[in-house]
């Protein structure tokens, strides 16, 4: 059973969100019956597909790693046990590259482990001080995110738990997540289906022509599903109280490189901006690494862009696609310093628009090499 596909999936999300509904409208916490929810998709979608055990085994790994630091973070490094939390994740990003490793399968592991990787950085910087393990667990599993995202936060995920809700404002999070879930539905599985079964499915594998229509269809494609995947988890979890973030903002009218990761999976990017990027720039700044300041800018561009390609997969075309996005990040930053007309085309007219076609075609060519079809 995939997630957000498919009729038997479709009726036990309804038949299974119907009694938060009733305690939401009568002004009931959702706290005990959204963990409940959880456990009872996750266990039927994770069975079908076999992965029941695996998804045990990633539980049972991570609540240990967090047990322990929880316990004695003041004595723990912190690097050893956030390098201990990504272990699933790497096995099975090179199971997917390599077959000794291949038995290493499990659905929704990057989002999970992000979340779980998160939690140990928020314990070290003090902005979550203490953590229930059910709290944990609730965060963790919370299944309208455990396959396509977003990847919420902890701090602001707890306050959605631990803050009341009236009926009233129930009310206003039950339409809103209903909208979410039908114009969700209707992105990924009608739209991105037209797109899928009309314009890409039919182009054959190899030529110029072939390829450029590739190109501009791809990105739509990959739009309106993963888009609409995310407005569904989003419109889920508001109908379970819980507020989660947006995913996407109108990525293609993006002006430049910079713009279009503030709007294209908004939660990855500014995961990794906080987590990846800010970290290593300040540290360099602080234990000064290098001669030049803007160094380790550009240095964590490209390490944050890599780790966004990693965390995709360990394949050349992820590899590739991460780098190349590295690449745009520090000449975006290059342009934005040292070359005046780019910061006025950015603002408005003709100059605009032409900075977002060009932002459009590099974006389309990165999600090419994405895809697989370059080679």
């Amino acid at each position: 059973m995939t997630p957000y596909s498919g009729l038997l999936f479709f009726y036990l999300l309804a038949l299974l969100l119907l009694p938060a509904v009733v305690l939401g409208l009568l002004g009931k916490p959702l706290k005990l019956y959204g963990f409940l929810f959880s456990v009872l998709m996750i266990c039927a979608v994770f069975w079908e597909g076999g992965q029941l055990p695996a998804l045990a085994a990633f539980c049972l790994w991570e609540g240990a790693v967090f047990l322990a630091y929880r316990r004695w973070r003041k004595r723990i490094p912190l690097w050893p046990a956030v390098c201990l939390a990504l272990l699933p994740l790497a096995l099975v990003k090179a199971g997917e590259v390599w077959s000794a490793l291949a038995a290493f399968r499990l659905l929704g592991v990057s989002y999970m482990t992000f979340r779980a990787v998160e939690v140990l950085l928020n314990l070290r910087d003090g902005t979550v001080k203490s953590l229930s393990l059910f709290r944990w667990s609730y965060f963790l599993l919370f299944f309208p995110s455990v396959s396509s995202g977003p990847i919420d936060r902890c701090h602001r995920f707890l306050g959605d738990l631990d803050g009341g809700i009236t009926p009233k404002e129930y009310l206003d999070l039950l339409r809103r997540g209903v909208w979410k879930l039908i114009g969700g539905a209707f992105s990924a599985i009608v739209l991105g289906g037209l797109v899928w079964q009309y314009w890409l499915a039919p182009l054959p594998e190899k030529g110029l022509l072939p390829t450029l229509s590739y190109l501009y269809g791809y990105p739509l494609f990959l739009f309106f599903n993963f888009a609409g995947s995310s407005s569904m988890a989003i419109g889920t979890g508001y109908l379970l109280g819980v507020r989660m973030p947006e995913n996407f903002r109108q990525p293609f009218f993006s002006v430049d490189m910079k713009d279009l990761w503030a709007r294209w999976h908004i939660s990855l990017s500014t995961w990794l901006r906080d987590y990846v990027y800010t970290r290593f720039a300040l540290d360099s700044l602080k234990k000064k690494r290098f001669r030049n300041q803007r160094t380790a800018s550009y240095l964590g561009y490209l390490l944050t862009m890599m780790a966004m390609g990693i965390w995709h997969g360990l394949g050349p075309r992820y590899l590739l696609y991460g780098a190349y996005h590295g690449a745009l990040m520090c000449l975006n930053e290059a342009l934005d310093l040292h070359w005046r007309p780019f910061k006025r085309w950015k603002k408005q007219g003709w100059g605009q628009v032409c900075c977002v076609l060009v932002t459009f075609h590099l974006f389309a060519f990165g999600l090419l090499i994405f895809s697989g079809r370059l080679f």
